[in-house]
């Protein structure tokens, strides 16, 4: 386990350790679009526990304490790209069943092979209508 990992979560538990079913899924959207993050907040946060990321970096630190049941990671970010942080959050043990989908307008069969060499379980291509997006992050849930 990383440093940066934290050794246990406990927001899916209630007082006595057992499930919490009422406890909203979490979310976690990074895109260096404020545009984008808009609709995707508008589309989410009312019934997503959703967090946002504008770069890689701070994506990474986002995910390791939120520890997120989904994350929508765009692919063309400045500084580190989507790819290297999708392959940075599967060495985490914590977030290696996380679902990750590539929101991109990268729609080459290359790029798509690229992402789930590195760990995506699927794309979404920008523009994206909304019903598309909403169907796959409940696909996924």
């Amino acid at each position: 386990m990383s440093k940066l990992e934290p050794a246990y979560t406990t927001s899916r538990l209630d007082m006595k350790g057992n499930p919490n079913m009422n406890a909203k899924k979490k979310l976690l959207a990074v895109d260096d679009n404020p545009d984008n993050i808009a609709i995707i907040e508008e589309l989410f946060q009312e019934k997503y526990d959703l967090r946002t990321a504008s770069r890689g970096e701070e994506a990474l630190k986002i995910a390791l304490d939120f520890q997120p049941d989904i994350i929508l990671l765009d692919i063309m970010m400045p500084g580190m790209d989507g790819y290297e942080v999708c392959q940075r959050l599967r060495e985490y043990p914590s977030l290696a069943e996380t679902k990750i989908l590539m929101v991109t307008a990268k729609g080459a069969l290359e790029d798509r092979v690229k992402g789930y060499e590195v760990g995506a379980n699927d794309f979404i291509t920008k523009p994206f209508a909304e019903e598309n997006i909403l169907e796959s992050v409940e696909f996924f849930l």
